[in-house]
């Protein structure tokens, strides 16, 4: 019997975000296994093709994403991140879920492996605004977000950081919180997602978003 209601629908989640040591090129770092964070996509049957990892300190979070089984080439295009292969994050500093439209402290970044610069190769990330927020985050400017990527004939790896400084209210030790979501999305494979796919507005609804946890050790 089919289930009218998605399962990852019924789970409030909270995990743990390790800290990782700080470093001048922290984006070019490979996060290792223990920093993968687990999705509920696959109760529902949702693709599940990425690892996710992340991890954050003091100054800022940073993002892996690998991608495989891909048989075909990584569709980017820089103007139009939403549309294309890559990630994207949303990110709220002080973990209102109880809203359903984003304040000043709710994020929506995006990461592509490629679809950037002169031949259309080079990764790129920018913030976008939240549709519908209620009041919307100062934007970060692209060069403030640090990118790298690794594209094979299978996949792709991905890294993103973001600096505190484009996260605002980031604040580890008075709001070690943090509201959550990312989707990953493959033209050819599908939306993996951290939970519900797009049958809700995860892309404007602070509510639906999971929690991540600071964690020091």
């Amino acid at each position: 019997m089919l289930s009218l209601i998605p399962h990852a629908l019924l789970f409030q989640t909270r995990q743990r975000l390790k800290k990782i040591k700080a470093s001048k090129q922290i984006w070019d770092r490979a996060l290792a296994d223990d920093y993968r964070l687990a999705d509920l996509s696959g109760l529902d049957s949702h693709p599940v093709f990425a690892d996710f990892r992340a991890g954050w300190n003091d100054d800022g979070l940073l993002f892996n994403v690998l991608v495989a089984g891909k048989k075909n080439k990584v569709r980017c295009d820089s103007e139009q991140p939403l549309e294309s292969d890559g990630l994207q994050l949303w990110i709220d500093t002080r973990n209102t879920p109880g809203v359903h439209r984003a304040n000043r402290f709710c994020h929506l970044f995006c990461a592509l492996p490629a679809g950037s610069g002169k031949n259309k190769q080079q990764p790129s990330a920018r913030q976008l605004e939240i549709p519908r927020c209620r009041e919307a985050a100062p934007l970060a400017s692209a060069e403030s977000l640090r990118c790298k990527s690794n594209i094979n004939h299978e996949g792709y790896s991905l890294s993103l950081w973001i600096p505190a400084e484009s996260l605002n209210g980031f604040d580890p030790d008075q709001s070690p919180l943090l509201g959550f979501y990312y989707a990953i999305l493959d033209n050819e494979l599908g939306l993996q997602t951290l939970g519900i796919g797009q049958e809700f507005p995860y892309h404007s609804d602070p509510s639906l978003w999971q929690c991540l946890e600071l964690s020091e050790v």
